[in-house]
């Protein structure tokens, strides 16, 4: 069985703080006498459900359009936490779950916000501590993904020294992320097939992505 992992696309869909509004809006209509529908969309590479390559964070890292397509695709685990807006999500809380990572997975972490992605609280989300981007790391799995907008702490609790250290961690290292997966609650503790795979915009820093999970 196939399951879209995804959020849809839509003019005036939330997005973080800074980012351009995001637009759909016709180009050519039927109703108005042109033989084809044709839309416009207009969206920062990191609104609604999207692939971080290298290249967000690590200046001549891999660029969206180089990633491997073995890096996005492949079995992966869903993990099933609960945390709070502003909690860190740690080693202990995955090994908590019964949760096997093993080499080459792909991990999303299921923590309910992807149902809340049209609240107002959607954007005070949990996180990933630097201890887990690194345990992941050093499990050395094939990426990462989370119902929430960003792996690391929410914008509005940033102080003037952060330096987005789980992005680095696993961008760093190779690992693409995704973010602002749709709810996946209902797949957790069972194996699935990751598809994850983005536009190949050339050079890009991420680009939007269909996740679709093969239970």
């Amino acid at each position: 069985m196939l399951r879209d992992a995804s959020q849809p696309v839509w003019t005036g869909m939330p997005k973080l703080p800074g980012l351009p509004d995001v637009s759909v809006c016709p180009v050519t209509e039927i109703a108005r006498g042109r033989p084809l529908n044709i839309s416009r969309l207009d969206a920062a590479t990191h609104a609604g459900t999207h692939v971080d390559a290298p290249r967000h964070i690590v200046a001549d890292g891999t660029p969206i359009d180089e990633v491997p397509l073995d890096r996005l695709c492949g079995p992966g685990v869903v993990v099933p936490l609960h945390r709070g807006a502003g909690e860190a999500i740690t080693v202990d809380d995955v090994l908590a779950t019964g949760t096997e990572v093993a080499p080459g997975s792909v991990v999303l972490l299921a923590t309910g916000w992807g149902r809340r992605f049209t609240d107002d609280g959607y954007f005070d989300h949990p996180h990933l501590s630097l201890e887990l981007a690194e345990w992941l790391v050093d499990r050395r799995v094939r990426m990462v993904g989370v119902d929430c907008c960003t792996v690391d702490v929410a914008v509005g609790r940033r102080d003037t020294t952060f330096d987005y250290p789980v992005h680095r961690a696993l961008l760093g290292n190779g690992i693409p992320i995704i973010e602002n997966l749709a709810d996946i609650a209902d797949a957790a503790g069972r194996p699935v097939t990751v598809y994850a795979f983005p536009l190949a915009v050339r050079g890009g820093d991420a680009a939007h992505a269909r996740v679709v999970l093969e239970q």
